[in-house]
């Protein structure tokens, strides 16, 4: 263990800062600005795909003084953490323990894995979502076990033109991963939608996420609405375009204005039928 500090480090400029100062530069510096792909705690390996974001942890290696009094729950609650599989997620949490885990509030779940020929990666997934609480979810696994603090689940389904699956499966899959979710602030669902037609399609068309429109009940919304807590007219639906991806989500007016767009104000409509939906619109 590290003793605690006997130099105060007078002469630093930034600990000379008030508190409330200091400790809103310590967020920022660990707070990484792309999600952090299946993190592993104390992990030093080079993994080529899934290398580690730029963080500024190395920050509280400067002196004593930071290291103790640097707040590390922004290292959490700032930053988005993708998952490509269950066992990935769960020994994330193990490992973390339970002075952190509450912190979390930013979870992304990555289906790039999810395969016809292994369908106990989807089942896993569905098991793990079923938002399970009590002895059950404690010892088989539950989300709402690992991360009682979590406000944004995102689900990317931005890999579906390499995903070995009949489209009507991986549609059913998001379908079910939405089913028993309860009491979020917002929820997304990632895509892939590039080119003109695609721009053309309904933000929440089966097309963006799974690759094709007669796949089954269109009911992709309505499962997202009762994921978010509140009244109806509490909550709002929200998509944005941006390099081949399509982000839709829905959200509480309250969690909108206060962590995403503090100057939202009103929805964006079609002008006419033919026209392309607004590349960012609510």
């Amino acid at each position: 263990s590290i003793a605690p500090p006997e130099n105060l480090q007078l002469q630093s400029h930034l600990l000379q800062l008030p508190n409330e100062i200091k400790h809103a530069i310590y967020g920022y510096c660990f707070a990484a600005g792309v999600p952090i792909i299946d993190p592993v705690i104390n992990d030093k390996r080079q993994d080529g795909d899934n290398k580690a974001p730029v963080l500024g942890i190395a920050l509280l290696q400067t002196c004593r003084r930071v290291y103790y009094e640097a707040d590390r729950r922004p290292l959490f609650s700032h930053n988005i953490f993708r998952f490509t599989s269950v066992d990935r997620v769960r020994s994330f949490f193990r490992s973390l323990g339970s002075d952190f885990t509450p912190f979390l509030h930013d979870i992304e779940i990555d289906t790039r894995k999810v395969h016809s020929n292994h369908p106990g990666i989807g089942r896993e997934w569905l098991h793990y979502l079923a938002w399970g609480g009590g002895s059950w979810g404690k010892t088989l696994g539950s989300l709402r076990e690992d991360a009682p603090g979590l406000k944004c689940l995102r689900l990317n389904f931005e890999s579906w033109p390499s995903i070995p699956m009949f489209r009507s499966e991986l549609w059913n899959l998001l379908r079910c991963m939405m089913g028993q979710m309860e009491g979020l602030e917002r929820i997304l669902v990632i895509g892939a939608s590039k080119g003109a037609g695609m721009a053309k399609r309904e933000p929440w068309s089966s097309v963006h996420f799974v690759g094709g429109d007669d796949v089954g009940s269109d009911d992709l919304i309505q499962r997202m609405w009762n994921t978010v807590d509140g009244e109806d007219d509490h909550k709002v639906i929200r998509w944005t375009r941006c390099d081949g991806k399509l982000h839709l989500e829905v959200v509480s007016k309250a969690y909108l204005v206060k962590n995403i767009d503090r100057r939202w104000i009103e929805r964006s409509m079609q002008k006419k039928q033919t026209d392309p939906w607004p590349a960012n619109g609510t």
